[in-house]
């Protein structure tokens, strides 16, 4: 007599095993199937596999597996601790935190989703990444806003200190392969093929000259030194990861992926700061806040993870 779907889905459900044509499915042949929990939050193969791709997509290097598991245990923690003070993300948070999360990056919502499609990574996914980082933004200004203002005599000092500091300038080669001309998911391919040859000592130049669809390729990919502060974050992340000759992951761009490579860095004259200027302040303002505001979410982060019941499965 065949078992009715409801009451097979709550056998599963309850955690007693699926039953296939080899008998039970092992924990690790189900995708599904919790591999982590962070206290009362479940982690499954599947949340693992899929922000393993994300951190792929996003230009990430190293056990990407590895990195995800510490992401999503994190995340868990964060969302964990938002919860803990009754905060709840107005409508539409998430989806304006995946626009600033595009513009950050140089893309639109659009080139965010051919990049999600093309390496087969859920919306879910992307929303799950996202949401995790609002709610921690919320939880840590929540906690810590007072500490974290800085006062005049903050602004002051950190001006007198500009005025004297050298500013990092890199010079950069870029190689940009554009969806259209391949299609997204033979560009992700290419990419990634030509991110191994290049990591091997393959020419930059030469697979710039050849490749890129960008103006810099007659020169070799080579782009006009830039202040690394002017660079978006997400790009300044990465640079800030390589040693000169190195080259980064593919990166999204708008309408396909770039590689970079740190050709050289050097320290060059302050740039002349307008101390009463009170855009200039209101701008030192921004930014010490959000320096101290991670400072201290971090080392929050790790009390929660110091306190956390993680179990492997």
């Amino acid at each position: 007599m065949r078992m009715a779907w409801k009451a097979l889905l709550a056998v599963c459900g309850l955690g007693l095993g699926c039953l296939g044509p080899g008998g039970p499915l092992n924990a690790a042949d189900n995708r599904y199937a919790p591999a982590i929990t962070v206290n009362q939050g479940v982690i499954t193969h599947y949340d693992i596999d899929q922000r393993a791709l994300l951190l792929g997509a996003m230009g990430a290097t190293g056990d990407l597996r590895a990195q995800a598991i510490e992401q999503l245990t994190e995340d868990r923690l964060k969302i964990q601790a938002g919860k803990a003070l009754d905060i709840e993300l107005p409508d539409g948070a998430v989806q304006q935190g995946l626009e600033e999360f595009a513009t950050n990056r140089g893309l639109t919502m659009d080139n965010v989703n051919e990049v999600l499609v093309a390496r087969k990574i859920d919306r879910q996914t992307m929303d799950d990444f996202v949401e995790a980082g609002i709610m921690w933004r919320e939880v840590v200004v929540n906690r810590f806003r007072a500490r974290a203002t800085p006062t005049d005599a903050d602004l002051d000092r950190a001006l007198e200190l500009a005025a004297t500091s050298p500013r990092e300038m890199v010079t950069l080669g870029e190689i940009a392969l554009p969806f259209a001309e391949r299609g997204e998911p033979e560009t992700i391919a290419f990419a990634d093929n030509l991110y191994r040859d290049l990591s091997r000592g393959a020419s930059f130049a030469d697979a710039a000259r050849t490749h890129s669809r960008s103006t810099t390729a007659e020169n070799g990919g080579v782009m006009a030194e830039i202040p690394l502060t002017q660079m978006p974050p997400a790009i300044r992340s990465q640079i800030l990861l390589l040693r000169p000759g190195q080259v980064t992951r593919p990166m999204p761009i708008g309408g396909g992926l770039a590689i970079l490579k740190l050709i050289s860095s050097r320290q060059a004259a302050p740039e002349p700061v307008q101390a009463d200027d009170p855009a200039v302040r209101d701008a030192l303002r921004q930014r010490l806040f959000g320096e101290r505001i991670n400072s201290f979410g971090q080392g929050y982060l790790q009390e929660l993870l110091s306190d956390a019941l993680i179990v492997t499965r």
